[in-house]
């Protein structure tokens, strides 16, 4: 380096390996020191990406960011699509630092290859085609709806719900036909399948358990 890095590029170095280490291989991470354009590589992680070592130069987008002063518009450019001397795809971001009046200390850069994401897409993407699994094209079976309960109470409680809130009078106001035709929604629907379920309908129906039981042998019957 030409010139001693600034105390506020300096502190950024420990977070490089911390982050080359967190996202992985796939992923550089580079800290630019722009007081020292020639040679503004202070910290690289995963280099092997783009073949830079400590010492490089600033990029030609790094240099065009510095002249056209977009930090000062901006901390950062995020998601843009940069290529590695072996034309792989990359998906990068800078962010600048700025020291305490505003001027750029430097940046910090991810360029993730992503070759191989592009592929696994590709590949899901005949998988899902020849699956016949795409949302957009045509469906043999309907769509049904579904609720992930943690206990049968939870799940009991759910259906009773869902049934009542469809009815027009509160339970406590039902008739006895009214209740049956809960009784017989639910029983449709599976809830009677599972044990100690009447206690719990007869609780939200305002009925006894000897009522709901006799609900289902007309229903059933």
């Amino acid at each position: 380096m030409s010139t001693k890095p600034s105390p506020t590029i300096e502190a950024y170095v420990p977070l490089v390996q911390f982050l080359g280490a967190f996202l992985g291989t796939n992923c550089e991470v580079v800290l630019h020191d722009t007081s020292s354009k020639e040679q503004s590589v202070l910290a690289i992680a995963n280099g092997h990406i783009t073949g830079r070592k400590v010492g490089a130069p600033l990029t030609d987008l790094a240099l065009k960011f510095v002249a056209n002063r977009e930090y000062e518009h901006r901390d950062w450019v995020m998601g843009y699509t940069t290529r590695a001397r072996d034309d792989r795809p990359l998906h990068s971001a800078t962010y600048f630092i700025r020291e305490a009046d505003g001027t750029l200390a430097g940046m910090l850069c991810l360029n993730m290859d992503v070759s191989d994401l592009r592929q696994a897409r590709e590949l899901l993407g005949r998988m899902v085609q020849a699956l016949g699994i795409d949302n957009a094209g045509p469906k043999d079976t309907d769509d049904h709806s579904e609720t992930f309960s943690e206990s049968i109470e939870d799940l009991t409680e759910n259906l009773i719900v869902q049934v009542i809130e469809g009815a027009e009078v509160a339970p406590e106001r039902m008739t006895a036909a009214e209740k049956m035709d809960i009784v017989r929604t639910l029983n449709a629907r599976g809830v009677f399948l599972l044990k100690g379920t009447v206690g719990i309908v007869a609780s939200r129906l305002a009925a006894s358990e000897a009522t709901i039981y006799r609900y289902l042998q007309r229903v059933n019957g």
